[in-house]
This record gives C-alpha cells, sequence and structure tokens, in this order.
C-alpha cells in the first residue's frame, strides 16, 4: 500500500494509517501485481477465515475466489495488469466469494490501484443481505403466484376508493385489465347502488382500522352470485391506515348446493315419516352394544315413545316385545347376523299404555369394515291383520270337518283317516312341506267319496314344533 521511502520519510503519518486500516470494519486486502496478498487486516481475518500470517504471498484468487470462477478472476486481473490504471481510479464489483471452510460470501469490493505496488480493496459483506434480498424476492414470487392464480377476487384501493391492484380473478370476473384499473372506483366496474354500497364498507373499515366480512350480492347479467368479501385496513409502519386490501370470495355455489341439501333432507324426512311403518336403522357392534341409530317418526304412534328416546335407549323398544315373543325375536336376529340373510320377524308388542300391537319387520343386514352389523329396516303395524286372521282362523276351525293341532314327522291319524288311500302319499308331502316351515294347501279324495281341502300350517313352540291344521268337505260321499 505505501512504499519503503514513504513509511520512512513519514512514520508516524504512515502508522497511524496502519492502525485506522486494522481498526476498520471493512475488509482490507492489499495484491501485489501478481495477484499474491500483501496485506490482510483482522476484519479480513474474520470475514474470510484465514489468520493474516498464513495469508501472506498466497495468491488471492486460491484464497477467496470460488473455484469455478477462477480462471475468469485470474483473465480479468491480467487485464487490468497489462491496460494500467491511475491512482484515483475506484472500482466497486459486487462478486461471490468463499470462506476458508468452504461456504459461500456475497461480498461488496471497492478496488483501488496501487501503481506499480499493485492493488487495494476494502471488502463489505453483503452475504446476508443479499440472502434478505433473494427471500424477498421468493416471496413476492410467491405471494404474486397467490394473488394471480386464486380463485378470490382481490383488489387494493386507497383512502379515496380508487385502486391500487386487482389481482387477475378481478380481471376475469369483471372482464377488464389491471393496468386499466389503477385510479379508477368500483363504480366503473358495478352498477351505481351497488359501489355505493361497497363503498360504504370501505370507509367502515378504514374508519375503524378493523377487519369487517359481509355478504354481499352482485348481479352479472340474469344471475346474482354471492360473495362473502373481506376488508381489512392497510397501514404504514407508524401504523396510520393508507388504504384498504378486499377479499372476495364467489360462496354462491356452496349456498345453493346447502339450500339443495337442506331441501333434499327436508324431502326425505317427509317421505319417511310418512311411510306406512318405522323406518328404522339398528346397529350391533363386534362387542356386541347394539343400539337403533335413526328411528322414523311412526315410533310414536307403535310404540308412544318419541324417536330420540328410542335411539337414546333402545332398550325401550325391546323390552316393549311381548315375553312369549322374545325368544323368537332375538332367535332372528342371531341368525340374520351370522348369516346376513334378510331379517323377517312376526311378534307381539305390548305399549306403555298396555296396549297390544301385532308386528311384523323385516330388514336387509351389511357388514361395516369395522366388524359392525347394520340393519336397514321396517316395522309395520299388522295389528289389524292379525285379529282378522285369527277371526278366520277361528271361524275355519268352527266350520271344518277336522281341526287338530300335533307334533310328529307322520300325518296325524285323523287327517289319514279321513284322506282315501289314493291321496295318502300326496297328504305326505303335504306334512313334509308343512314341517320344514311352510304352510300347505292342497284338494283330495276324501274316503268314502267327495273332496276334501286339507291345510296344514306350521306352528313354533319352544322347543316343540307344532302342526295345526284343518280338512273341509266341498261335497259329495257320506
Amino acid at each position: 500500500m505505501f512504499s519503503a521511502s514513504q513509511i520512512t520519510e513519514q512514520p508516524v503519518a504512515a502508522d497511524g494509517r496502519f492502525r485506522a486500516v486494522d481498526a476498520s470494519s471493512l475488509a482490507y486486502v492489499q495484491v501485489d501485481r501478481d495477484g499474491l496478498i500483501q496485506d490482510w487486516n483482522p476484519a479480513a481475518e474474520r470475514l474470510f477465515g484465514w489468520p493474516r500470517d498464513e495469508v501472506i504471498g498466497r495468491s488471492l484468487a486460491d484464497t477467496i475466489v470460488p473455484a469455478p470462477l477462477r480462471s475468469g478472476h485470474n483473465a480479468g486481473f491480467a487485464r487490468r495488469v497489462a491496460m494500467g490504471d491511475g491512482p484515483d481510479i475506484t472500482h466497486r464489483f459486487e462478486v461471490p466469494a468463499v470462506h476458508r471452510d468452504g461456504s459461500e460470501l456475497s461480498i461488496t469490493m471497492n478496488l483501488d490501484s496501487l501503481g506499480p505496488d499493485g492493488f487495494c480493496a476494502f471488502i463489505s459483506d453483503q452475504t446476508e443481505w443479499h440472502q434478505a434480498r433473494q427471500e424477498l424476492q421468493r416471496s413476492n414470487t410467491l405471494v404474486t403466484a397467490i394473488l394471480q392464480h386464486t380463485s378470490a377476487v382481490i383488489s387494493a384501493k386507497d383512502l379515496d376508493g380508487r385502486y391500487l391492484f386487482v389481482n387477475g380473478e378481478y380481471e376475469r370476473v369483471f372482464q377488464v385489465s389491471a393496468g386499466d384499473m389503477v385510479g379508477r372506483g368500483e363504480e366503473d366496474v358495478m352498477p351505481a347502488a351497488i359501489a355505493a354500497g361497497s363503498r360504504a364498507h370501505d370507509i367502515a373499515v378504514t374508519g375503524t382500522g378493523a377487519a369487517k366480512t359481509v355478504l354481499e350480492l352482485l348481479p352479472f347479467g340474469d344471475d346474482v352470485r354471492e360473495y362473502v368479501v373481506t376488508r381489512v385496513p392497510l397501514t404504514d409502519p407508524d401504523g396510520s391506515v393508507y388504504g384498504l386490501c378486499t377479499i372476495a370470495i364467489d360462496d354462491t355455489e356452496r349456498r345453493r348446493s346447502e339450500a339443495a341439501l337442506a331441501a333434499g333432507e327436508e324431502r326425505f324426512r317427509t317421505t319417511v315419516n310418512n311411510a306406512p311403518g318405522m323406518l328404522y336403522q339398528f346397529r350391533v357392534e363386534p362387542d356386541g352394544t347394539s343400539g337403533f341409530t335413526f328411528v322414523s317418526d311412526a315410533c310414536r304412534d307403535l310404540y308412544g315413545v318419541e324417536p330420540a328416546q328410542v335411539v337414546a335407549a333402545s332398550g325401550e323398544i325391546i323390552e316393549r316385545i311381548a315375553e312369549e315373543d322374545r325368544p323368537s325375536y332375538l332367535d332372528s336376529v342371531r341368525r340374520s347376523a351370522g348369516t346376513l340373510e334378510p331379517w323377517e320377524w312376526q311378534g307381539m308388542i305390548i305399549r306403555r299404555d298396555g296396549e297390544r300391537r301385532w308386528l311384523h319387520g323385516v330388514a336387509r343386514p351389511h357388514r361395516e369394515p369395522g366388524g359392525a352389523t347394520v340393519w336397514d329396516g321396517m316395522l309395520l303395524d299388522r295389528t289389524r291383520e292379525h285379529a282378522c286372521r285369527r277371526d278366520l282362523e277361528d271361524l275355519a276351525a268352527r266350520v271344518a270337518s277336522l281341526s287338530f293341532t300335533a307334533a310328529g314327522d307322520e300325518p296325524a291319524p285323523a287327517l289319514t283317516a279321513l284322506v282315501d288311500p289314493v291321496d295318502r302319499v300326496r297328504v305326505a308331502g303335504l306334512w313334509a312341506t308343512v314341517r320344514a316351515g311352510r304352510p300347505a294347501d292342497a284338494e283330495c279324495a276324501a274316503a268314502g267319496g267327495g273332496r276334501l281341502w286339507v291345510r296344514l300350517r306350521p306352528r313354533p313352540d319352544g322347543d316343540r314344533f307344532l302342526v295345526d291344521g284343518a280338512c273341509y268337505r266341498l261335497g259329495g260321499g257320506a
């Protein structure tokens, strides 16, 4: 930096100069015309990680220049030496550098020529600033991408309601150019009444400094769209409001879908609750716990209780089953759960008020992935039909030539005696049918002449299986 004669002639001034360089917070580097380091202050040690005694005489390119850039640096340095610079000419560069540990740096270098003694430079570390600028650029890129590709209509306005910015969705919705909208107002794209209402909301937000969300209707031709609009005040660092940002989300389809869904649910409830019977869903968990997850309003008529009571306490319905019919009910549920075949059951219930009802239940089961078994079904009130059928059976028994209840695998002897031998094989087939659990009816030849109508019905009775039978003479014979 200074020649030996200069140092000899002005030792006090030179010593002060060197102390100033050493005390500087800027890194100071001096190289000769061969690019070898001649001076290196403490700030340079801190910036690049090299102690002074290790870098004196070392190539600057090999010390602080990243390896991929060294050949370019050396070529540029050679040109500068060849061209020469005056002692008062300063050059400023922003270049990458490398720390001793290999980490990358961004530096600003002010380079001065020392004539035949080479060059010197003051260097500042711009790494954090450069990284901050990159982060800011990335943030700006991210924000711009969001603003331009979101489905929300976003804009910013000043306190006078003039647009500062509109995003791509605003351009698409209102068929305008973002550049054309800057400095204009909402009245330029919306009906006057709508613009006035929007302006009132703007003033309220900028006046209070608090964000606000409202539902606004915007007409588009024959359609009216519903937007959820949020306004947020824009503030300077000192907290003063200079404008506001508006974010509008088209909520039309969601609201229409919700309305359609609500209408559909209402139709479903009306249909279910007007069905001729109690619709329900019954569920049995893998651990054996069970209960109704849904019952229709018809349970009020069938059981005299509210649907919510049934869902909350499923035992309410089970306990209503007449004691004599409860085993058949439980057996039918276990059988359907095991085979996943359709469930069907008929039996008596006793309401809280003591009234007896004869019910006919049907359902289809399915197994859920978690192992629960679920039945969707219906309970029908068959009290009148059951009473009529019993009355008819009583009447039929009174007019029958023979009525009986029997057990066993062979036809009842009384029945066999009434049938002509030619049809006894047929009677045996009828008996096998009813023993299989199905009703059986047939016309047979009567002993002694004439015809008989044979009617057989199965009737489980606990552990026994009974057959109710009747024979009716159709005419002729004794």
